[in-house]
């Protein structure tokens, strides 16, 4: 669970420093790592759900109104998200 822990504030790390590249590669890691260990349990969705809307926080437009509004109702509409207020304060 600390591995996972550290790979979500790495994902954070590099949105911050704009680091894109880099953040699509830890993303398509932390998922593939996600898949391979099977004893994370329930935890297994939420870091899924992590990785599926940090992707979309990546590629959404910020000056398309719509696409981020789009994107706002999904992340608050999802129940199983550790990283709801961050990604949110991303939208803003």
């Amino acid at each position: 669970m600390l591995n996972l822990a550290a790979k979500t504030l790495l994902l954070k790390t590099f949105y911050e420093l704009g680091e894109y590249d880099l953040l699509q590669s830890h993303l398509d890691a932390m998922r593939n790592y996600i898949h391979r260990k099977r004893v994370i349990g329930y935890h297994r969705t939420n870091y899924l759900n992590v990785t599926r809307f940090a992707e979309k926080l990546l590629k959404v437009n910020l000056s398309d109104r719509k696409a981020v509004k789009t994107l706002r109702s999904q992340i608050e509409q999802e129940e199983i998200l550790t990283e709801k207020e961050w990604m949110l304060s991303r939208l803003d």
